[in-house]
């Protein structure tokens, strides 16, 4: 965090030591508020240590100030003061806002000053196994646990760990544990729901969250209702799922991705035309160490297909004669449709999604010019390049409405260049309609009136299978449109 030097307070060693005192005791009873106007006075006398920019930065993230509490992460660990341990912080604010790259250095770095640390080799092992580098995660959660091992969220991180490594046998014995040491054991019953239904054993999850949604106390039920909502929907009794959605939207209004499900199902009216937001980037973000794997899984189609169009359309591409312009990913998630195009590229490509930890994930490819984390229209209305090919790869599902996402596009295709989508098919005869998976579905014949109204003419609109999903194909189209005469 910068401090201009005007701003600066004559130095005074007692003044600054009475601030961090204060501060600390103010964030200790969690009034970051008043803490980070302590810190924030603190960091302006001369000679100020690491020390009060890394509690400045602690009283940020507390604050659910991440950015700013990162940037006093960042000159905290700058100074020469600076302790191995600042790492640490920095590390959990960048695992906050969507930096699991940067999360994990920063753990890591933590571990190798302070090896003895339990804090930071959990934090380290949390970071491993959000990337799936289970074995990793596991060793040094079992370093942590050998330390502590009555320690109830110990036991419950590597039960946690063990879960996503897909060891559900192992990770329901550890969260059987800790429910008999925890002081709250209600609050373990949802993680052991969970690992229930991803051990394929929902109707077991169900009668935990029945149970256990009897006993929560009042206004404090709202996750194990969406737990509950999940567990209903794996065994299709969609009308109970609705119910539970909607009881847990109900108890926090403000939540994008509840409330979505609960109009899926039918539980509460529309409020919108597309999917929110906080729905998409929840999604993706819990999905992106493993989206690939499973979309290969269903059959994944699209971006095979779309690489067979847009050979088809510009001759030569395929030899090399010829070569793509620049390029907008739309919704790029981990990179498979710039991975299918990479070869064919000769200007840029510009990846544009919702979720960090996708983008952290097409990053690691290798293949994008450039990654921008934003809202795909907002992108579009707010770029100012022309591009020979703008794409959309099975992100116009979490749209209902097409016209404008379509009139963005436009604006963004250069003289001969050309869209290229994927929908999933909707009734003929209706407009677009959300399903009870969440997902948007169009027509036909009402994607070819939203592209006319916005210019667009179809050089090509196949009927594909998606992929499949329960072993039954998901009809779509994906079309090539160009700009109209």
């Amino acid at each position: 965090m910068h401090i201009a030097p005007a701003a600066r307070m004559a130095a005074d060693p007692q003044v600054l030591m009475r601030l961090l005192d204060r501060g600390r005791n103010m964030l200790r009873d969690r009034r970051a508020v008043e803490a980070i106007l302590m810190f924030e006075r603190a960091v302006t006398i001369p000679g100020a240590p690491a020390e009060a920019f890394g509690l400045l930065a602690e009283a940020l993230l507390e604050g659910g100030r991440a950015d700013e509490a990162l940037q006093a992460a960042d000159t905290a660990l700058a100074a020469k003061d600076a302790d191995g341990m600042l790492h640490l912080l920095r590390g959990r604010i960048r695992r906050v806002r969507g930096d699991a790259a940067g999360g994990m250095e920063d753990a890591a770095a933590a571990v190798m000053a302070h090896p003895s640390s339990g804090e930071a080799k959990t934090l380290l092992a949390i970071c491993l196994s959000e990337a799936d580098r289970h074995d990793e995660a596991l060793f040094f959660f079992h370093q942590v646990l050998t330390s502590k091992p009555e320690d109830a969220h110990g036991n419950a991180m590597l039960a946690m760990a063990f879960m996503r490594a897909g060891e559900h046998e192992a990770a329901e014995e550890l969260y059987a544990r800790v429910e008999s040491l925890a002081k709250n054991p209600r609050a373990v019953v949802v993680l052991r729901a969970q690992n229930a239904i991803l051990a394929g054993e929902p109707e077991r999850a169900i009668a935990m969250l029945e149970a256990a949604v009897l006993q929560a106390d009042p206004g404090k039920e709202c996750v194990i209702w969406a737990m509950l909502g999940q567990a209903y929907h794996r065994v299709g009794r969609d009308a109970q799922a609705a119910t539970a959605y909607s009881q847990a939207s109900a108890l926090d209004p403000e939540n994008g991705y509840l409330r979505h499900l609960a109009v899926a199902l039918g539980a509460q009216p529309a409020m919108g035309d597309r999917a929110s937001d906080q729905y998409v980037t929840e999604i993706f973000d819990g999905y992106a160490t493993r989206f690939e794997k499973s979309l290969f899984a269903l059959g994944y189609r699209t971006p095979g297909v779309m690489l067979q169009m847009i050979e088809a359309h510009h001759p030569g591409l395929a030899e090399g004669r010829v070569r793509l312009g620049d390029v907008l990913d739309l919704g790029c998630g981990t990179g498979l449709m710039g991975a299918a195009l990479h070869d064919l590229l000769g200007g840029r490509l510009v990846g544009v999604d919702l979720s960090q930890r996708m983008l952290d994930a097409a990053g690691e490819k290798r293949i994008y010019t450039e990654l921008r984390r934003a809202e795909i229209v907002a992108a579009m209305e707010q770029d100012e390049t022309q591009y020979t090919l703008v794409v959309l790869a099975d992100v116009l599902c979490y749209f209902g409405a097409l016209e404008r996402s379509f009139a963005a596009a436009r604006a963004r295709l250069a003289p001969g260049g050309v869209m290229l989508f994927s929908i999933e098919a909707g009734e003929p005869g209706t407009t677009w309609t959300l399903t009870g998976n969440a997902r948007y579905q169009q027509s036909a014949e009402y994607v070819r009136a939203a592209m006319a109204q916005s210019g667009l003419v179809a050089s090509e609109f196949r009927e594909e299978v998606l992929r499949f999903e329960n072993g039954e194909p998901v009809k779509g189209f994906i079309v090539l449109a160009a700009l109209g005469h």
